[in-house]
């Protein structure tokens, strides 16, 4: 029965936004520069509540959400008007603290888990006016790549709504995309902001934290690997928001000449889908013809391993790194084998297969896997030293959407949509990406992995320059 609600719904909203230029439009009204700069503190706070909250894509955990009682701190406390993101929606993973709001991982279990403060990042961005519109759904506590959720329902895809979101920050790609909010503040262990960006034809941008804050974020990990990120519906939008959340003068314009991008000839890991192949070979070309340099240099068969060393140390230190978030929490559930009794979801299952004793890796492989990450984080330092070049440009993902059922979790392997991802990841280093239109009209994402050697400053200025060039 469930299903056929879920197809029905489908087939509604495939038939409502059939038409591919009203899609490009609701983009270009979304764009965050665009709203910044041509319209009011109050138009945008009048926008941002006037959103359509039928929510036809399963998008929301919670939205607009209300403090626990006895709690006197209030959602959006921010005045309207002040600051410069002032009226400003926007949706965060509801793996992620925001006061007001429980942060649920996805899973009921965790409906009474109220943080008694806003995430840094947070509540940075409501002390600029940004307004909170949401909790975004996911994965059940991330661990997933469809972001089909058994209490909160099957994100859909507003752009192509035959195909997947990806995950596990479907509910924020799918937010961005479908005009319910500005912007989405996601998570990325596994590329998940990155593959629902490149789904519903977005941007992201995976930061790096000096110190993630591992009590204000359900944890995947204990080793750093877990980093926030950003969606939008371009860098430049991204590149914007990063200007004034660390109060930096905007970032510089730079000339194609000023780029110098590596092109591996063994990138892809795996097997292109014909569209994103011929995507990526336009991407390439119109690089070159801008007048950027382009450095064909193939990458180390290290980093063919990165997707299976990362999933290794995330199914090992998920039980001991969640168990330590539960118990800086001091409430019930109290450890995860707790929070798992009596579940019988997917995601229940697929934990108690891999995470927990029963079916966690052993020790020794374990190290091993962390052993090839490190490899993998030395052999990009010592590519980019070869190359010299400041990005390493290739696809998202192998496919540029998943194609088959979207409530069948085996119509595409999770390693091969986290083969290209996972290794800016291993790398600790910065990664975003753009999404161009294939030559069927689906979203291609491509991807910046970003030398060692750059900050995120100068980062997002050579990417907003590459995918401006692309999609100029």
């Amino acid at each position: 029965m469930r299903t056929s609600r879920l197809c029905a719904r489908v087939y509604l909203v495939c038939k409502e936004h059939r038409n591919r230029g009203e899609r490009q439009e609701m983009f270009e009204q979304k764009r965050l520069r665009q709203l910044l700069e041509h319209s009011t503190p109050m138009a945008r706070v009048s926008s941002c509540l006037s959103v359509d909250w039928e929510d036809r894509y399963c998008v929301f955990v919670n939205r607009l959400g209300a403090a626990p009682q006895g709690q006197t701190s209030r959602p959006n406390s921010s005045a309207p008007g002040s600051g410069p993101l002032a009226g400003v929606g926007f949706v965060v993973k509801d793996s992620i603290d925001v006061l007001g709001f429980a942060t649920t991982n996805g899973t009921a279990a965790l409906n009474n888990n109220y943080p008694t403060s806003d995430h840094q990042l947070v509540a940075r961005l409501r002390s600029m006016g940004g307004i909170c519109v949401g909790k975004a759904n996911l994965d059940e506590m991330s661990y997933g790549w469809a972001s089909d959720n058994a209490y909160y329902g099957q994100v859909i895809n507003p752009t192509f709504p035959e195909h997947s979101p990806g995950g596990s920050s479907g509910g924020c790609a799918a937010a961005v995309a479908g005009g319910a909010a500005c912007f989405a503040v996601g998570e990325d262990t596994v590329g998940s902001v990155r593959i629902p960006a490149a789904f519903c034809g977005l941007s992201a941008y995976r930061a790096l934290c000096a110190q993630p804050a591992s009590h204000e974020v359900c944890p995947l990990t204990s080793s750093g690997y877990d980093q926030l990120g950003l969606i939008a519906p371009s860098i430049d939008d991204i590149s914007k928001l990063e200007s004034l959340i660390h109060d930096y003068e905007e970032l510089p314009v730079l000339a194609p000449g000023e780029l110098s991008i590596a092109v591996a000839a063994n990138f892809s890991l795996s097997a292109l889908a014909p569209e994103v192949e011929a995507s990526m070979h336009d991407a390439i070309f119109k690089l070159a013809g801008a007048g950027a340099t382009l450095v064909m240099h193939e990458v180390p068969d290290s980093f063919g391993s990165a997707a299976c060393a990362l999933t290794t140390i995330v199914n090992y230190e998920f039980l001991p790194a969640f168990n330590s978030y539960l118990e800086s929490r001091a409430g019930e559930p109290a450890t995860l084998e707790r929070l798992l009794d009596h579940r019988h979801t997917l995601a229940a299952r697929r934990i108690r297969s891999l995470a927990l004793p029963t079916g966690r890796p052993v020790q020794a492989v374990y190290e091993r896997a962390r052993l090839t990450a490190n490899q993998i984080e030395q052999d990009v330092v010592d590519y980019f030293q070869q190359t010299q070049c400041q990005v390493l440009i290739h696809p998202t993902v192998a496919i540029n959407v998943a194609t088959s059922d979207i409530h069948s979790h085996a119509s595409t392997d999770p390693l091969a949509l986290a083969r290209h991802v996972s290794v800016a990841t291993c790398a600790r280093t910065i990664a975003m990406n753009f999404s161009m239109t294939s030559p069927k009209g689906l979203p291609v994402g491509i991807e910046m992995l970003c030398a060692p050697t750059i900050d995120s400053k100068q980062a997002l200025a050579i990417c907003r320059t590459i995918e401006t060039i692309v999609k100029d």
